[in-house]
């Protein structure tokens, strides 16, 4: 199309930016990619247009503000995209007068942000909207959550900002509930005034729906059923197939209309196919993990947004197909990770066996960009080395 828009994408180690960065590239877009770290996906492939660094979000978020308005400079970036949930701190220094003049930043305004991203205050919101969610335990510290709760139900505690499985405990209630709060205290250095959400555990398949939003106006939707995940309980999905459901679309839709939604999210649910109910898990605010799906299925979030943002809202609506159902990706690397857990654990069988679901899609293995999959496993193997994890928690990462 000719002097398209340069794009910046941060976190470009993972599995999110990379897809975003297929999406973007499809269509000629200029991309270039930062991160903290030298190797990963973006890091390796092919269609990166160039390659920065700066400094954690986590660690020194001043000095990664500054190290990102000096990469969008130096590389003339006219839009930029976060790859993860350095989101809400690039939204507070646009508002703040951060970022160069002429960067365009497509997220919700922070105060929004900060709210999604609060488990506790996003999940009584949902419930305020008549949006199911699963009951909350009201309580002021971990022996009050423990006297209000029955030790014979299984309870999940959350801390009130994490991503992935990280800072997310299950337990019985009673003596074990408040065991597990005052640990999850201790480890994660929790603020007294922010105490992890407690709920009642749901049962049932894992489900999400995707959608674009333009200053409150839907642009796009897409959703997926998960078929597998990382961690049993819960978490990163490694196996998912695009589907449609009436019901948590329609949910999803209202949640997002009342915060009068800007950019992308991808909200998680829980279904109960036995009962046919459902419960509102979290809003991921942000470029979500699984979105490779959406671009093998038909719709192509990254290039739809940047429609949205450099065209209008109007040609990128005109641009949206529905997604074809039924498409399959799997996050190959991921699922060897999962059966390499299952085999330490002593389940030969879980761990070897298949589940006969062919993939039409991988999230981390493509045959025209055949480096971007050693890039993650460097990455991985970076990270066990240096910090004994292969899902490390980083200061300030769980809150």
């Amino acid at each position: 199309m000719g002097n398209e828009t340069r794009v910046m994408l941060t976190h470009g180690w993972c599995r999110s930016s990379y897809s975003a960065l297929r999406g973007l590239a499809r269509r000629d877009v200029p991309v270039v990619v930062a991160d903290t770290a030298r190797v990963g996906m973006c890091q390796a492939s092919r269609l990166v247009r160039g390659r920065g660094r700066y400094r954690s979000p986590y660690a020194d978020p001043e000095g990664f503000v500054e190290d990102i308005a000096a990469l969008c400079e130096r590389h003339r970036i006219g839009l930029l995209l976060p790859g993860h949930e350095e989101g809400e701190l690039l939204a507070q220094a646009r508002e703040a007068g951060r970022l160069p003049a002429g960067v365009s930043l497509p997220l919700a305004n922070y105060d929004n942000l900060v709210r999604v991203n609060d488990k506790d205050r996003i999940s009584r919101l949902a419930r305020d909207l008549d949006v199911p969610v699963a009951p909350i335990v009201d309580y002021r510290s971990p022996a009050e959550a423990g006297a209000r709760t029955d030790d014979a139900r299984e309870y999940v505690a959350r801390a009130r900002r994490g991503n992935s499985s990280k800072g997310v405990r299950f337990a019985r209630g009673g003596a074990a509930l408040t065991a597990v709060l005052e640990s999850m205290i201790d480890d994660f250095a929790l603020d007294p005034a922010r105490l992890p959400i407690v709920q009642e555990c749901v049962g049932g398949d894992g489900w999400g729906v995707s959608c674009l939003y333009w200053y409150g106006e839907r642009i796009a939707t897409f959703t997926h059923r998960r078929l597998q995940e990382k961690i049993a309980t819960g978490g990163t999905s490694t196996l998912r197939v695009s589907a449609v459901h009436p019901a948590l679309e329609a949910d999803a839709h209202r949640l997002l209309d009342a915060l009068g939604w800007h950019g992308l999210a991808m909200l998680e649910f829980k279904f109960d196919p036995a009962s046919g109910r459902h419960a509102f898990i979290e809003i991921n605010p942000r470029l979500w993990g699984s979105i490779d799906l959406a671009l093998s299925a038909g719709v192509n979030f990254p290039w739809l947004l940047y429609l949205a943002e450099t065209r209008s809202p109007a040609v990128a609506r005109a641009h949206f197909r529905p997604a074809r159902r039924g498409v399959v990706s799997r996050w190959l690397l991921g699922d060897l990770l999962r059966r390499l857990d299952l085999l330490r654990r002593g389940r030969l069988l879980d761990g070897l066996g298949g589940n006969g679901v062919r993939a039409h899609a991988y999230d981390d293995f493509k045959l025209d960009d055949p480096l971007v999959l050693c890039g993650e496993a460097l990455y991985y193997l970076a990270k066990g080395i240096t910090m004994h994890s292969l899902n490390p928690v980083e200061a300030g990462m769980v809150r």
